[in-house]
């Protein structure tokens, strides 16, 4: 019955949209797994935060424009690849760079689209991650619709001349940008001769990110009692005790967050129970069950079995029927940046070797077998992602020219059982299985099995007592790995 009722109502919205003139702008009937109907136009800024010991932020900004504003005399898109320092080896790149592997193209400073305001997404990278690693998302979201700002995280280790703060520091900062972005963004859009004036509608604000930037996302929807009580970075071998006394605070909410989108986020950073503070709808995307806990084999973990829950944790904990995981077959945790995208270029303007290339296609994260494997390409990988995030913000906020009986098909797991073969969909944790106590939780592995796991929703070892102390509480198994600094990706070929 509802796949007749939903053909009828496809049957109904062809005649619909033959019946009635469209603009590219304004498509009734839009297909969020395909470009949208905007032009996508760019900008940027480095500003300081001066509440936050004068941390200087730099983020790029993709949005909405009106297709007739690009003509033949238009510049691209600029992407720096270290916004920061300045090196002069290491170059801008322009969209058109991109384009030619398959990146939407974008252009430089264009006029806001005159159907502003649009909603904001405010986007986190990864650990050690580049603004310009998540243009896919800026790119392709802004083609729908929306504005999209992802920072470029000061001292993360991006480039190995960059200052490299504490790892614990980089987590408490995560959120800390991302609200300041979007406090940054709403006043630019009050103030008149602004580029962006007038662009954003503060009602409908997302909080995303990648891997921490996930974290961010999830803390700034829930919170976090005490940043520095996650012990993860010391069983990955990242980071040593005593913590630094000042990260030992409280990460705050941001009420003007509405939804939150997490792409392989760690959630790991945050009890359950923080985690189940959570009030607003969420889209949790990342690797399936198998491929998480190979992930934290790799990072030498000493139980990765632990992670397999690494994405149904934060889904079980949030509970709610407006939060949806989605799981893609074949990702790995790096499937969801363009590093591995980015090889090529890099090796094009001398910032790799041609062995440095092989080295990664050979390894981790881009080889497609060992642990791990990336057995989807990227590409792939990406265009699922934003569908689904597309789908979920155009539901939530109830963006123009959107289709809502698509979104809501889409959210489906009947939907992904007979349109997307490679993802894996929940809308419940729901499953038979006995818990031992009050202390652990139900999640499910795999969508069209009945297989019923159970984990501790905070597995022993991973919170501390007294993180500044040196010494963590008595149930710390400590891991049986060299501990080593944080390290970037990659490194240039030319001396800074």
């Amino acid at each position: 019955m509802r796949r007749i009722s939903f053909l009828l109502f496809i049957l109904f919205s062809c005649f619909v949209l033959s019946a009635q003139p469209q603009t590219r702008a304004q498509w009734w009937m839009d297909d969020p797994g395909q470009l949208g109907p905007y032009a996508i136009a760019h900008t940027s800024y480095l500003l300081t935060d001066t509440n936050n010991g004068n941390r200087p932020v730099y983020f790029m900004v993709w949005y909405p424009a009106d297709p007739d504003a690009v003509t033949y005399s238009t510049p691209p898109a600029q992407y720096p690849l270290d916004p920061y320092t300045g090196a002069t080896y290491v170059p801008i790149t322009l969209s058109t760079d991109w384009e030619i592997f398959g990146f939407d193209p974008a252009y430089e400073g264009l006029p806001i689209s005159r159907s502003k305001p649009f909603p904001l997404v405010a986007f986190s990278p990864g650990s050690g991650l580049d603004a310009w690693q998540f243009i896919y998302i800026g790119t392709r979201l802004a083609s729908h619709g929306y504005v999209v700002a992802i920072p470029e995280p000061w001292a993360d280790c991006q480039w190995p001349w960059n200052h490299c703060d504490d790892p614990i520091t980089t987590v408490l900062n995560r959120p800390r940008d991302l609200s300041f972005i979007i406090t940054e963004l709403l006043e630019k859009n009050r103030t008149g001769g602004e580029l962006l004036f007038g662009s954003i509608d503060p009602e409908r604000i997302a909080a995303s990110g990648h891997s921490l930037g996930g974290y961010a996302a999830y803390a700034l929807a829930g919170g976090d009692n005490l940043v520095c009580d996650s012990l993860y970075l010391v069983l990955a071998g990242i980071e040593t005790l005593p913590y630094p006394v000042n990260t030992c605070v409280r990460a705050q909410t941001d009420d003007r967050v509405k939804v939150i989108v997490s792409l392989d986020g760690a959630s790991s950073y945050l009890h359950y129970k923080e985690l189940a503070r959570i009030s607003v709808p969420s889209l949790i995307v990342g690797e399936t069950a198998d491929q998480a806990e190979q992930l934290f084999a790799v990072f030498g973990l000493p139980d990765p079995t632990q992670f397999r829950s690494f994405n149904a944790r934060p889904h079980a904990a949030i509970d709610r029927l407006d939060s949806y995981r989605v799981d893609v077959n074949g990702a790995n945790h790096m499937s969801f940046a363009i590093l591995c995208d980015a090889l090529t270029l890099l090796e094009n303007y001398g910032l790799l070797s041609p062995q440095d290339v092989q080295d990664f296609e050979n390894n981790w994260p881009c080889a497609s077998a060992g642990l791990n494997p990336m057995l989807l390409s990227p590409a792939e990988t990406h265009r699922v992602a934003t569908k689904y995030m597309i789908a979920f913000l155009d539901l939530y906020f109830h963006n123009r020219g959107s289709n809502p009986w698509l979104d809501r098909w889409i959210l489906t797991p009947e939907y992904a059982l007979t349109h997307t073969p490679t993802v894996q969909f929940f809308n419940s944790e729901d499953c038979q299985a006995v818990l031992p106590d009050h202390t652990y939780f139900r999640y499910r592995p795999y969508q069209t099995s009945s297989e019923c796991d159970v984990q501790q929703k905070d597995p022993t070892g991973w919170f501390a007592s007294n993180p500044t102390s040196g010494n963590s509480d008595s149930t710390l198994r400590t891991p049986t790995i060299t501990l080593q600094p944080k390290k970037p990706f990659f490194r240039p070929r030319k001396p800074f």
